[in-house]
């Protein structure tokens, strides 16, 4: 049996780990600033126990992960929105596992897309401020004495039932409007990013490990829904600069993400080989996903 704390335990990533964790006959150790909360009833209920602590409260957190095996370890930037804030979270919940003597850190990261040479315009100091504090982390977390895995993740499928929920135009069609061009789009499922997780743990798997559920164009997308959907759906390819005009909080930031992953669309998919993933997990097809979800799309 493996102990393992989680990180965002009433989102979707720590939520997806917790329910695959248990199923599997392990402990999970929840963290949350409020047992109270109903998600947080919910899992006490499937027997998750909890912990209080504030990742931005230091002191909260201390020996938070004593008894833990391995801790999962994610943070929200989209919370707060506050890059250095994000930074520091992840540095204090590191630094409190670290000295609980944790044996295995998973991080959920992304690139620090400054590494890269390409003429994508920065936002103050960030190119894609939701990347780059996380690949920091996983820098400062390299210079630590610790077994790690720095999980990779992918554009999650269930954006689409939430923040990137399609809605129809005033002629019914729903409009998928992305900066990606022609380019592949590593998906990914949350149920997926919880199996690798648990690959990862029960195989001792260290360093850089991508996870997708699938590749496909954005073109292949729309095409999917329309099917699954019996509506018609549309990939409209914009331009970068024009979806970071599009006005909503955090378009900037977006639309150099998609930008980025158009412009270094090749290096991006590889470090998420859907060979290596296949290998290590059986990961789920965007249309079985859509099929199972279609009364959320």
């Amino acid at each position: 049996m493996v102990v393992i704390g989680v990180c965002g335990i009433t989102g979707a990533q720590g939520g997806a780990i917790a329910d695959l964790f248990l199923k599997n006959n392990h402990k999970v150790i929840g963290i949350t600033r409020n047992i109270h909360s109903d998600k947080s009833l919910k899992l006490l209920e499937k027997d998750v126990k909890l912990r209080i602590g504030d990742f931005d409260n230091v002191e909260s957190l201390h020996d938070i992960f004593n008894g833990c095996d391995v801790v999962f370890v994610v943070t929200n930037f989209w919370e707060h929105m506050d890059s250095k804030r994000e930074f520091q979270q992840a540095k204090n919940i590191i630094d409190s596992a670290f000295k609980s003597n944790v044996n295995h850190i998973v991080w959920s990261t992304l690139e620090d897309t400054r590494d890269y040479n390409d003429s994508i315009e920065f936002i103050g100091n960030y190119k894609v401020p939701h990347f780059d504090e996380k690949g920091m982390v996983s820098k400062y977390l390299n210079g630590l004495n610790i077994n790690s895995t720095h999980l990779y993740t992918s554009f999650f499928y269930e954006n689409l039932i939430n923040l990137m929920k399609l809605k129809k135009d005033d002629d019914g069609v729903r409009r998928l409007c992305l900066p990606m061009n022609d380019s592949i789009l590593p998906l990914v499922s949350v149920l997926d990013i919880a199996k690798m997780t648990d690959y990862v743990v029960n195989n001792k798997l260290y360093g850089n490990v991508g996870v997708a559920s699938e590749h496909l164009k954005v073109s292949e997308m729309a095409n999917i829904l329309t099917d699954v959907l019996n509506e018609p759906v549309e990939y409209v390819s914009v331009p970068a600069t024009t979806y970071r005009q599009f006005g909503f909080p955090g378009c900037n930031d977006l639309g150099n993400m998609f930008e980025f992953k158009d412009v270094h669309n090749k290096d991006f998919c590889q470090k998420r080989n859907m060979d290596d993933v296949r290998c290590r997990i059986n990961p789920i097809d965007f249309k079985t996903w859509c099929v199972q979800n279609k009364d959320y799309l």
